[in-house]
């Protein structure tokens, strides 16, 4: 499991409770609370043994001091066993800053940035640590010029690593990406480069899809020439992307491009996922406006043989704003605006979930005369949820609004969003609500009030299946007091769900079983 090192952050655990708590779930299981010295910051989950959960605290004091604190809990009881700081200063005069942590092959591998002031070329360090943190061993696995970017993916099959590093300047028409295959011993097992088949003029990587079993799936942004397109003089809230797949075959030297271009119309968000068969999705949305909003999805499934299968889009209609828009303004709504695209989740039967987030921010300046001072606020608005839902085949049967509405200042949206985890073909999304929220109904579009600056808030849930949104409730009761971390919640279990909240300096775990889940 991959978790980027974030600078804010934390952990929280669960209470014991036996019973179901609404549709699809059983009531949470709920940790013992710690307290750490000070406020630390939460990065995520990075995997389970049969008798441990890892996560991991990241702190960023200096350039040479910092803390990675992997903290080890009980599976069964959910208390913290221990935490152990990893960081380590590798080399007297140069400055290291974690990247990336993964646990893997029962090691955890972490990767860093080794950087000195006037250095042309920088580093990519490797660290192996056992289960309790101990220090294997470490290593350099690769040189970064100060030009180039990358970036780092795990095997779907959790063997091994892909490191991934290009140009980050435009006007370097021969663009190419070098690959690195990293073993699960840590091991650099391959290298190779592959270069772009027309010139171009700049390329950044967006997400990278790495499977043994198929091709390497890296799914590149082009960008577009300024002078192409709107002839509108503001052009800074348009979409300047232009997305094409690269798909390399390693064992062929063979890479294929697929522009991923629909006619009069832009994409506004997209994912890679695989279905059970290995075959690739790609999936998201779009509009045909050119600005950051959606009217409508597209869908296109690839085989393990680089072939495409199907390809489909869809526009929505009057009945989709209506969930969405006072009817007052329905009509005049052809779009929808601010729609983030956040997850992919494919299920069982090969059928897949698109989930997009309503999210804007805005600055406010108050300027007082008599003191002289302007005053800054900084406003987070994480708000309705986007659930479309697709077939096995990509084609779109419905979409449907969860309403969300969660608005804090001066943040960074710190307890706001949601997380989205699933069990066969059940999906369930948490994050914090109000309790007057949890008593209406899911397809209540416009009576939901909102969670402002976090205040009564309760963690809540949603459940989502292949007829629509069933149910949404209170996951943990009201006299609950450790807010839901919900960007850092990854899933690291495939039938049950782990949950962090806090208060302050203290946190507690929370677990949560699908009732259909093996006991």
């Amino acid at each position: 499991m991959k978790v980027t090192l974030f600078i804010f952050g934390f952990l929280f655990a669960l209470p014991l409770f036996a019973q179901e708590i609404g549709s699809g779930l059983e009531k949470p299981t709920v940790g013992p609370t710690f307290t750490n010295a000070r406020k630390s910051n939460f990065s995520g989950f990075v995997g389970k043994s049969e008798s441990t959960i890892f996560t991991v605290d990241y702190l960023a004091i200096n350039r040479k001091k910092q803390e990675i604190n992997l903290n080890r809990f009980h599976v069964g009881s959910l208390e913290l066993i221990d935490s152990r700081d990893l960081y380590s200063v590798l080399y007297e005069d140069l400055y290291n800053e974690p990247n990336e942590i993964f646990y893997q092959n029962k090691l955890l591998f972490l990767f860093s940035d080794v950087t000195g002031l006037k250095d042309k070329y920088n580093l990519i360090y490797l660290e192996l640590f056992n289960e309790y943190g101990e220090k294997i061993t470490g290593r350099v696995v690769d040189t970064i010029a100060t030009d180039e970017t990358y970036s780092i993916s795990e095997s779907i099959e959790k063997e091994g690593f892909l490191i991934a590093k290009h140009s980050k300047f435009d006007n370097i028409f021969e663009q190419s990406i070098e690959l690195t295959g990293i073993n699960n011993r840590g091991e650099t097992a391959w290298n190779t480069i592959i270069k772009s088949p027309v010139s171009l003029q700049s390329l950044s990587i967006e997400s990278v899809l790495y499977s043994k079993e198929t091709p390497i799936y890296i799914l590149c942004d082009y960008g577009f020439d300024p002078s192409e397109g709107s002839v509108r003089e503001n052009t800074s809230e348009l979409i300047k992307s232009k997305y094409v797949l690269w798909a390399y075959d390693p064992e062929k030297n063979f890479l294929k491009e697929f522009d991923l271009r629909l006619k009069n119309k832009w994409i506004n968000g997209i994912e890679l996922a695989f279905n059970a068969d290995r075959e690739l999705i790609v999936s998201g949305f779009i509009n045909e406006t050119r600005n950051q909003s959606i009217n409508g999805v597209f869908s296109l499934k690839i085989s393990p043989e680089m072939t495409v299968i199907t390809s489909s889009y869809y526009k929505y209609k009057r009945s989709f704003y209506e969930k969405f828009v006072d009817p007052k303004q329905v009509d005049k709504t052809k779009e929808l605006d601010d729609i983030l695209l956040h997850d992919c989740i494919v299920l069982k039967d090969g059928s897949y979930f698109l989930l997009g987030e309503h999210y804007y921010h805005y600055t406010e300046r108050n300027y007082d005369p008599r003191t002289n001072i302007t005053t800054t606020t900084e406003n987070y608005n994480y708000n309705s949820i986007v659930v479309a839902y697709f077939d096995p085949n990509g084609n779109h049967l419905w979409s449907d609004r969860i309403p969300k509405f969660q608005h804090t200042i001066n943040d960074y949206g710190y307890y706001s969003s949601f997380t989205s985890m699933y069990y066969e073909n059940d999906v369930y999304i948490f994050f914090n609500d109000t309790e007057r929220n949890n008593d209406l109904g899911p397809s209540d579009y416009f009576d939901y009030e909102s969670l402002s600056q976090n205040r009564r808030f309760q963690i809540s849930y949603v459940h989502i299946q292949e007829d629509g949104v069933k149910s949404r409730g209170t996951l943990v009761p009201a006299d609950n007091n450790f807010m839901l971390r919900a960007v850092q919640c990854n899933q690291i279990d495939s039938d049950q769900f782990y949950l962090f909240g806090e208060v302050g300096k203290s946190g507690k775990l929370f677990a949560v079983k699908p009732k259909s889940a093996k006991k």
